[in-house]
Order: structure tokens, then sequence, then C-alpha cells
């Protein structure tokens, strides 16, 4: 994260906008060293939820229920 103190700011303040929005790295404003604000670059994609991401990108290509393997090869079932 950048930083920048409030004495710069005013001097930088479109430069600095256009920086943020073009490499999406949020800023620090410092005020005699200490951290005062943070600007961050809006974000105008919209989330993805996470329940049901994966919505209809899967298929089914065969028998769900029936082995792979013959039950006969099973020593437990003989």
């Amino acid at each position: 994260m950048q930083q920048i103190s409030t004495k710069e700011l005013p001097e930088n303040l479109q430069k600095i906008f256009t920086e943020i929005q073009r490499t999406k790295i949020p800023l620090t404003v410092t005020h005699e060293g200490k951290p005062l604000v943070i600007i961050s670059p809006v974000t105008t994609e919209p989330k993805r939820a996470a329940f049901g991401a994966m919505k209809g990108s899967g298929a089914i290509l065969g028998d769900l229920i029936t082995p792979v393997v013959p039950l006969n090869t099973w020593e437990v079932l003989q």
C-alpha cells in the first residue's frame, strides 16, 4: 500500500486519483506520520455469490448407482 502525507496531497490530487483508478492499489494518507485515511478505488464489478457459483458447470456422464468394480471382486461380499 502506498503512502502520502497531507502536505503533498493538494498538489497532486488529480494525478493521485488517476493513478489509484488505473492501478487499483489503495493509498494511505498520513498526517504527522500517523495514518489518517485510506483512498481506495471503487469496484464496479458485482460480487459473485459463493452459493451456487458452480451451478450448471457439471455434467453427469454415466450411471451414479452401479459400482465401477464388479461386486464379486470384493472379498467382504464373498
